[in-house]
């Protein structure tokens, strides 16, 4: 029942993402759709021949019914099956797009990365088994057709279907299952992908509760030169810590490694996930001796510094005044 109506949802997705390459451009305020840089247009996104719907509103209303079918279901396999069918229709749409348009870039990139997402979900073996076979197909024979593009993002997918899937790449397999494997030869294979995807991984590894495992992969993340910088692998190391007590000693010692605005940012982004009590943990451990050393001005120079951290902070220096006023009297 389930498979028949993800079929029909399917079918119906697919006649209205038809119906906007023949309708005419939509209202203005509808969602922007940039390069994944911010950017919210080019004069490069018009209409391949001048005649019809241009790529850029195309691109915009593409995203929109996308987003809304794909809402529709909590499961993987039928928002693979309606990424399947966007891609089908953007990949037919596209023919009479610019070689070079922002708009485009974004929705290759975006359908990509969801693409990426779900397969996270599937082991090697499904690859060979239907339906996932069949979409699986789909997506490399649109990647041959849109080649021109030269996307990043659609190319690394295509790549990692075409090697059994995003946990199959012997390297990793090292890495989860704490294998020895050179520091050299693990930051090779981290550069070889878009850091994004070795965070949705990580993602995927602490939702599932296998934290040895997200564990491994985030400590190597850490140690390579640049993936490093991204405060989200810290994070979520700090998250596996918190998950894994008997670690309380590696928690206190990548605190005294992470700045303050490091610290703070993290606090803020762990409290928005909904994390409060890691959060507080992180506060109680990273803030009150920030507080004792008297190295609490980057807070407040910090304007984005979130509502959580700086209730947080004049708790502390309530009670700290209310003690010095005991001590007083």
């Amino acid at each position: 029942m389930a498979e028949e109506e993800s079929d029909q949802e399917a079918e119906r997705l697919g006649e209205e993402l038809v119906a906007i390459v023949e309708s005419p451009p939509g209202p203005i305020g509808l969602r922007a759709v940039g390069d994944g840089r911010g950017g919210a247009g080019g004069s490069s996104c018009g209409g391949g021949d001048g005649v019809g719907i241009s790529s850029r509103d195309y691109c915009r209303r593409f995203c929109q019914v996308v987003e809304d079918y794909a809402g529709r279901w909590q499961v993987p396999l039928p928002q693979l099956q309606v990424l399947q069918t966007a891609l089908c229709c953007f990949t037919s749409a596209s023919a009479s797009f610019p070689d070079e348009c922002e708009h485009v870039q974004y929705v290759l990139s975006s359908l990509a990365v969801s693409f990426f997402e779900l397969l996270l979900f599937f082991g090697r073996d499904e690859f060979y088994e239907e339906p996932l076979k069949d979409i699986l197909g789909s997506f490399q024979e649109c990647q041959n057709h849109l080649r021109r593009y030269g996307n990043v993002n659609l190319e690394l997918v295509t790549r990692i279907i075409r090697d059994g899937g995003p946990w199959e790449d012997p390297v990793l397999q090292a890495v989860l299952k704490a294998q020895p494997a050179s520091q050299e030869i693990v930051n090779k294979y981290l550069s070889s992908e878009n850091p994004l995807f070795f965070e949705l991984r990580a993602r995927y590894l602490i939702a599932c509760e296998r934290i040895p495992e997200a564990m491994a992969l985030i400590k190597s993340c850490i140690n390579h030169p640049e993936i490093s910088k991204d405060l989200y692998f810290h994070q979520a190391f700090f998250t596996c810590l918190f998950m894994s007590p008997v670690e309380d000693q590696l928690f206190r010692e990548h605190l005294l490694k992470t700045d303050c605005k490091s610290g703070i940012d993290i606090i803020c982004n762990t409290e928005k996930e909904g994390k409060t009590m890691l959060a507080l943990q992180l506060c109680e451990s990273f803030l009150i001796p920030q507080l004792q050393n008297g190295d609490m001005y980057c807070i407040w120079l910090k304007k984005k510094a979130c509502k959580f951290v700086l209730k947080f902070v004049v708790v502390l220096y309530n009670l700290t005044f209310m003690m010095i006023l005991r001590l007083n009297v």
